[in-house]
């Protein structure tokens, strides 16, 4: 994982998709952009309540700071749910330059170059898959719920499905989220972990600052999903978005009144 700074915007990079001359890639911080008061400064999501002309220059200043085309990008509309979508080059520009012909969609897959995936996350675990072999992305929106029902199997299979892909020529990362030290769950979600993933108890613990209550391992959750694929390379950035809201939006800590980051990979 790297911090790198470009033409004002702060990414989070990860250093085994990027060895691979593959791909462009990064997952936006708060540092950048031109979003002011709680939406500041980088707010990549238009349903955030703020005016559409600043997110829109957060999206220019992106594009220009990654050198691609700001007309081509298309972006998931996130309802926890496990579904994947195959983008198309007639997709570009779908849910940023025009209105999306699609909804409940929490994963993005495609083979064809310039076509620039967008998940976003304040808290959300987002997973980056790049098949270095049949050349195909994915990006996934991996919440507490998704995790559970294993969004990140899911997308490794739709690519399987669709491109032929084999796990191991895989090239992932997971990237910045709630981290174990701040996820404090309760019994119900608990209970979905434990019927859902194999492995639940190896990455519940009980939080003992607080009876009744435990703290989960997203991070570790999506690794060992994608492992149990076939995925070998896995990079995990292990930033906590909870813990440092002065570079990252916390949907726990901040509420509603905030923006959202975005992560995006586009073939090249």
């Amino acid at each position: 994982m790297k911090l790198i700074q470009k033409n004002g915007i702060e990414l989070v990079t990860f250093e085994n998709l990027e060895q691979t001359g593959l791909v462009k890639h990064g997952f936006t911080t708060r540092h950048g952009g031109v979003s002011t008061g709680v939406y500041a400064g980088m707010n990549m999501g238009f349903s955030r309540g703020e005016e559409r002309t600043a997110v829109s220059e957060n999206y220019r200043l992106l594009a220009e700071a990654l050198e691609i085309d700001p007309m081509a990008f298309v972006a998931t509309h996130q309802t926890h749910t496990t579904n994947v979508l195959q983008i198309k080059e007639k997709d570009k520009g779908a849910g940023v330059t025009k209105a999306r012909t699609y909804q409940d969609v929490d994963g993005l897959i495609t083979n064809e170059k310039g076509v620039h995936l967008v998940i976003f996350g304040a808290d959300c675990v987002p997973v980056f898959l790049l098949d270095t072999k049949q050349k195909a992305i994915g990006l996934a929106h991996c919440g507490w719920r998704g995790t559970a029902n294993r969004m990140a199997e899911r997308i490794v299979t739709r690519m399987t499905e669709v491109y032929g892909t084999n796990p191991a020529d895989i090239v992932a990362g997971i990237g910045p989220s709630i981290g174990k030290c701040c996820f404090q769950v309760d019994d119900p979600v608990v209970a979905l972990f434990r019927k859902q993933i194999a492995f639940a108890d190896e990455i519940i613990f009980d939080d003992v600052t607080e009876k009744g209550k435990y703290k989960i391992d997203l991070w570790e959750t999506n690794k060992r999903l994608l492992q149990d694929c076939g995925v070998k390379q896995i990079e995990v950035a292990g930033l906590c978005t909870m813990c440092d809201t002065e570079r990252f939006y916390s949907h726990r800590k901040m509420g509603e009144q905030r923006g959202v980051m975005a992560g995006v990979m586009t073939l090249i």
